[in-house]
């Protein structure tokens, strides 16, 4: 492992650092030193970082808040040991929160101790029963001991318990998209791109699109799409349960992109490809909600039906599409668009919660 997972801890606690703070009883000037050490962290000085924590300490010893920002410190310089100490100190805290049991976790972690890691988390899970942080750093462990299968279940029970954490989507998806059902691969993917902006986004945005162009291919005259194995159906009563991931692959070969590729014999994907592959499935939502119900396509049909799917698509996949996506709004119309696009998101926000899932569910 490496120090990245102990980094994003970080970047997600200084990203609450002003309501922690309000809720720690932090003075004006511990708040202004705590953010003054925090970029001295962030800019790879601990030592710095760590003087300040001691100071502030040293009045306000029992601050939770202080004490985990020191034990981050102390994790970046190799302190392991004295990280934990830390860790032990406050985790009875009444301000203690899922991301100290997951910084406990990831110490053990780095010191070859997985077993205690996972110790660790599930002691968390007891306090935080809907921490989807630590069912995601199970998932990681369990995928260091070469059990793929047993992270994803523990990726989406992450989801599951706490819908709009964008990391287990990411971790599910880089999974899936290098396994025999890239689907969910794509539709983890842009989960993931709709909850997040940053440096992880580059990634996925290039792993989708590449995906999807390996999943379709031309043979002999034949195109062929291969996004899942699931192609059972079942009979309940006088019923056919036909499984959703061959459901959207059913429409996939319907829409007008794939007979166009056929018809041009190619198998790349450009970007109007890739809007219309993805724009039949999400219409045909509506076919399958009751029996396969997934915010993310309720997601988009809703943004299909503001008329605003290709801009939304140009905005998720702007970095591997960068060329496409600068002839776009370089024309004045497009870029009216795409800016009435974002003002109609901000008033309609992607937001998974308990009742609005996007994991893998059977028939309902």
């Amino acid at each position: 492992m490496n120090t990245t997972k102990i980094l994003i801890a970080s970047l997600l606690f200084l990203g609450c650092l002003t309501a922690n703070a309000k809720k720690s009883g932090l003075s004006d000037f511990e708040k202004d030193e705590m953010r003054k050490a925090i970029s001295y962290y962030d800019n790879n000085k601990p030592d710095i970082a760590i003087e300040i924590y001691n100071n502030l300490l040293a009045d306000n010893p029992k601050s939770y808040i202080i004490n985990y920002e020191l034990a981050l410190a102390k994790v970046a310089k190799g302190e392991y040991a004295e990280a934990l100490k830390i860790t032990q100190k406050i985790k009875r805290n009444s301000d203690v929160e899922d991301k100290l049991f997951q910084l406990q976790g990831n110490v053990y972690d780095f010191m070859g101790e997985r077993k205690k890691a996972v110790a660790s988390y599930n002691k968390g899970l007891k306090k935080f029963p809907k921490s989807g942080c630590l069912y995601m750093e199970k998932g990681n462990i369990i995928l260091m001991e070469d059990d793929p299968n047993g992270a994803i279940n523990l990726y989406e029970k992450a989801m599951e318990v706490e819908p709009a954490y964008s990391s287990p989507y990411y971790r599910a998806s880089a999974l899936f998209l290098g396994s025999t059902e890239p689907i969910w691969g794509l539709i983890y993917g842009e989960t993931f791109l709709l909850l997040e902006k940053g440096q992880r986004n580059v990634a996925i945005q290039d792993a989708m699109v590449k995906r999807l162009g390996q999943a379709i291919k031309l043979e002999n005259d034949t195109l062929h799409v291969s996004l899942t194995q699931q192609n059972t159906v079942n009979i309940k009563g006088l019923n056919l349960i036909i499984p959703f991931e061959m459901l959207y692959e059913l429409e996939i070969l319907k829409s007008s992109a794939v007979d166009k590729l056929k018809s041009e014999k190619r198998d790349t994907i450009t970007i109007s490809d890739f809007i219309e592959i993805r724009k039949v499935a999400a219409n045909a939502y509506k076919d399958w909600e009751n029996r396969y119900p997934n915010y993310l396509f309720e997601y988009q049909k809703k943004v299909i039906d503001a008329g605003y799917f290709e801009a939304y698509t140009m905005d998720l996949f702007k970095d591997v599409y960068a060329d496409e996506y600068k002839t776009y709004v370089a024309n004045e119309e497009n870029q009216k668009t795409l800016d009435a696009y974002k003002a109609w998101m901000r008033k309609n926000p992607f937001e998974p919660n308990e009742n609005r899932l996007i994991i893998r569910k059977g028939p309902q």
